[in-house]
């Protein structure tokens, strides 16, 4: 894998060429972490190749060429300090035509650039903007300030794709964690505080939070992930903890206040509703191509539209209410000395509660977890179960959780394609495997492929 990256600089908007043997290039090199989302390398790479500091703004693209595959990143200077590089151009958007690059995909990637400068796209993330990051590490100082603290280091980038912004400060009180997310996941800051008053045994309080422009500051939660501990007992015990916030948040009253923080309502009425539109959308977006669903799968998904519904009409027989829900569970406890810290709400909703046990067996079917304890399904079902036994009796709310499977990936598919559709076209590759995957796991639940 090749990281290419375009800087460029803010004075003008014009971006860096670098001289190579058979043509133009960008600064660029060979990642040992190539998990597109984190960018905290790129920007140490551009300090250590060039000696300047940078932000990532985007991932442009990826590619193969000549059995190679590339990605390319947008990345803008910090500062206005000029570099010294032999033989450097800085290419205005009127030289990049006449400019061969080695490379012909970072040519036409820096064309789309000065395109979207001019032109930018209604789904554009925030921090793709120039000038954004100052701005965000203005208020994390400003925040920080309120709050006594005082930044020993400087702000540094960890992520940046098309669904959050990370960025992290060292202060005289420990690490402190900048979040930053698109505007239709901006509840996640007003979520968390929520989850932290009504919950506080799930989630401390961030240390600030601008909801109208979805920023979160956050204390080092520390701990140990979940998902790499194999002792089974822990994870029984942090289900045990998460259902029992979900009953006491389960009350018709409580409902109205989880609806009323504006996060998306999938009940199990609104997911009948949303059956047929997300069949069509699958169809239209994910047919054909190497890495899309085949002829036969796409059949099978037209197939489902009833039996989906039905399904829907089942479970809502059972006397199990709706509550919040986090929606992506499975990967986002740690453990602490204290307890667990649930994080991570971009995807919380109203909804079934069953549903959370989809990520939680994603999680603990990876090789690394649980690998030893056959019966981990069952005992992380009963755990997940104890809680709810004030509504139905075991054995029924058994019959519940397996009625509630198949609909728990098909949930997952509609939290992937609100996403995919309000996020910019050059993001949603990271996404598609997502969108795949649950698609594929509703097939087999419902008895469409092995």
């Amino acid at each position: 894998m090749q990281y290419y990256v375009i800087v460029v600089r803010p004075s003008d908007g014009s971006v860096l060429a670098l001289p190579s043997d058979g043509g133009w290039t960008v600064p660029n090199f060979a990642p040992e972490n190539t998990d597109a989302r984190i960018v905290e390398h790129i920007n140490a790479e551009m300090r250590w190749q060039l000696g300047i500091d940078t932000w990532t703004l985007k991932h442009a693209a990826r590619g193969v060429e000549n059995g190679q595959t590339w990605r390319i990143y947008v990345a803008v200077m910090r500062d206005h300090n000029e570099l010294d590089v032999n033989g450097a151009e800085w290419l205005t958007r009127d030289d990049v035509s006449s400019t061969q690059f080695i490379l012909p995909a970072v040519g036409y990637e820096i064309e789309r650039w000065f395109v979207s400068v001019d032109h930018p796209s209604s789904l554009r993330t925030a921090w793709e903007e120039i000038g954004w990051h100052a701005a965000a590490c203005e208020w994390i100082i400003t925040q920080l300030s309120a709050l006594g603290l005082t930044a020993i280091s400087p702000v540094t980038q960890q992520r940046a794709w098309g669904l959050s912004c990370t960025m992290m400060v060292a202060t005289n009180a420990g690490d402190v964690y900048f979040k930053a997310t698109p505007e239709f996941m901006a509840h996640e800051g007003r979520a968390m505080q929520s989850v932290a008053d009504r919950c506080p045994e799930l989630l401390s309080a961030p240390l600030a939070v601008d909801a109208d422009s979805g920023w979160v500051l956050m204390q080092d939660y520390g701990g140990k992930m979940l998902h790499e501990c194999s002792d089974i007992s822990v994870w029984e015990e942090a289900l045990r903890v998460f259902s029992n916030a979900q009953v006491a948040q389960a009350a018709q009253a409580h409902i109205g206040f989880w609806q009323a923080l504006n996060i998306p309502d999938r009940r199990i009425g609104r997911m009948v509703d949303m059956i047929d539109p997300l069949i069509a959308a699958c169809e239209h977006m994910m047919s054909g191509g190497e890495n899309g669903l085949s002829d036969t799968e796409i059949d099978a998904m037209r197939s489902l539209s009833m039996p989906l519904k039905l399904l829907c009409a089942r479970l809502a027989q059972y006397a199990v209410p709706h509550t919040m829900v986090h929606g992506d569970l499975g990967g986002n406890i740690l453990i602490q000395e204290s307890g667990f810290t649930y994080f991570d709400w971009t995807d919380i909703c109203v909804s079934h509660p069953f549903f959370e046990m989809a990520t939680i067996s994603g999680a603990y079917f990876d090789d690394r977890a649980l690998k030893d304890s056959p019966d981990a399904e069952a005992r992380l079902r009963n755990a997940y179960l104890e809680a709810w036994t004030e509504y139905l009796p075991r054995a029924r709310l058994i019959e519940a959780l397996e009625e509630s499977r198949p609909l728990g990936a098909l949930h997952q598919m509609m939290t992937y394609m609100w996403i995919r559709t309000n996020i910019p076209p050059d993001a949603r590759p990271e996404l598609d495997g997502g969108l795949l995957h649950w698609t594929r796991n509703l097939l087999r639940l419902c008895g469409k492929s092995q």
